[in-house]
């Protein structure tokens, strides 16, 4: 396992979380969960995540808004953002993407789907995974 690869979960369904959770540490990561988005950001500060798994909409501060925090500060520069979202519509999607999202997953997502768009953002944006 390589400790070093971190992926921040933020999502306020537990259940979801703790799937997430459960198949990325099956695969190698290190996993950090936030349960809404004012907690992801200060976990994003605290933990120096190699990508970032969000929900769009958490209570408090949804995803969108965090990424726009995200996008804003230079210590995630780099920093791949996939939002995880049981909307279904385009003009989210479209936004999402516009705000520097690498990626926007519809809810339900499988465990091998969930893997292979991790792996792929990162491989896009040049971050090695050694698993």
């Amino acid at each position: 396992m390589n400790a070093t690869l971190r992926i921040l979960v933020a999502d306020d369904d537990d259940g979801l979380r703790q799937l997430m959770r459960m198949v990325l540490r099956r695969e190698g990561f290190e996993v950090i969960e936030a349960m809404n988005g004012l907690e992801a950001l200060a976990r994003a500060r605290d933990c120096d995540p190699t990508v970032i798994l969000l929900d769009v909409m958490m209570p408090g501060m949804d995803g969108l808004e965090v990424c726009r925090h995200l996008k804003t500060d230079r210590r995630f520069d780099g920093v791949p953002v996939i939002f995880v979202t049981a909307v279904d519509d385009i003009k989210q999607r479209n936004e999402s993407l516009k705000l520097g999202a690498d990626e926007c997953i519809k809810k339900p997502i499988g465990p091998r789907e969930l893997v292979a768009r991790v792996r792929g953002v990162m491989e896009q944006r040049g971050i090695t995974c050694l698993m």
